[in-house]
């Protein structure tokens, strides 16, 4: 029995020796490999540590930077009509929506007073037109400063706008917008800048801007709130990159810039280097940027997500 033990014990411990220096051997020949093709044991860490990333690649493009406000629509010509005496609504002869012509008569005002007897005055239209407001009922008293009916034009409707002190420098006649209707939340009608106020309001720090539809529309009413998106500037053929990947460092800004390289077995790899920019305009969720550094912008990717932990020389996985 002890015999036997012995024999085994000497068969594990030849086994033993016989792995260890196979393993030896082996790692010696990868050592050799490796330091005769000019490969180190760090970029073979980096090979197995590959970092997975995301990544756009960089084109030129068109780029408009716009506000969005709110506006309210009204006739581009509207006017308020007076009694030219005072009295008593004695009757109606329009009704709200009435088209009129310059003199038709709109109401009839009583001036009588107690214990004597006028005639009754006739409030005629001033202008062509449409009733679009009338707010007193018959039997309600007016005199001269109170306005009986509004009258507007509907050909031509307009929005009145108020733009914040901060995009005053880029106010001017012939700006293009987009205006959104809360009845028709699928549309969009086009709109100008067909005019702009000379003063600022000091109470709201806001200048006033009239813009006009490129087209009637029986759709749009006079009354109804529109939602603005007011193109202010245009940028052509420019490069811009999210503006969550820029890095900001003491003396800069930068961003991670993938390039691809040719390994050791012919593949294409992504190679990462941080290049300083210089930023413009943000737009939305995008900021326009050149380059301070040369970069291949035919196969360059900027690294737009998995950047936190890379640095210079990381080589990375771009997802699609």
């Amino acid at each position: 029995m002890k015999i036997l033990k012995s024999i085994l014990f000497t068969g594990l411990f030849a086994f033993s020796l016989i792995t260890f220096f196979s393993c030896s051997k082996n790692n010696a020949e990868l050592k050799d490999y490796d330091a005769q093709n000019g490969v180190s044991q760090t970029e073979n860490a980096q090979n197995e540590m590959m970092q997975a990333v995301r990544a756009e690649k960089l084109i030129l493009s068109n780029l408009r930077k716009f506000i969005e406000l709110n506006g309210n629509i009204r006739a581009e010509k509207s006017m308020n009509v007076y009694p030219v005496v005072a009295g008593k609504i004695a009757g109606s002869a329009v009704h709200l929506g009435s088209v009129v012509k310059k003199g038709d008569v709109l109401a009839y005002v009583d001036p009588s007073t107690p214990g004597s007897r006028y005639a009754l005055n006739e409030v005629t239209s001033p202008i062509n037109g449409t009733v679009i407001s009338i707010p007193l009922i018959e039997g309600t008293r007016v005199n001269t400063e109170t306005s009986i009916a509004v009258i507007g034009d509907l050909s031509k409707l307009q929005i009145i706008a108020y733009i914040p002190e901060r995009y005053v420098s880029y106010l001017k006649k012939g700006l293009k917008a987009d205006v959104l209707l809360e009845a028709y939340p699928q549309e969009r009608f086009s709109a100008v800048v067909s005019e702009v106020s000379p003063v600022l309001d000091e109470a709201s720090r806001t200048k006033e801007i009239i813009l006009t539809f490129s087209k009637n529309d029986s759709r749009i009413n006079v009354g109804m709130f529109a939602g603005i998106k007011l193109y202010i500037k245009d940028f052509y053929n420019v490069y811009s990159v999210q503006t969550s990947c820029i890095i900001e460092k003491n003396d800069g800004k930068y961003v991670y810039v993938a390039e691809e390289t040719v390994g050791e077995d012919v593949q294409k790899l992504s190679t990462v280097r941080l290049v300083k920019i210089k930023t413009g305009e943000e737009i939305q969720d995008r900021t326009i940027i050149s380059f301070e550094e040369e970069i291949n912008f035919n196969d360059a990717k900027v690294i737009t997500q998995g950047f936190e932990n890379l640095q210079n020389g990381s080589r990375v996985n771009i997802a699609e």
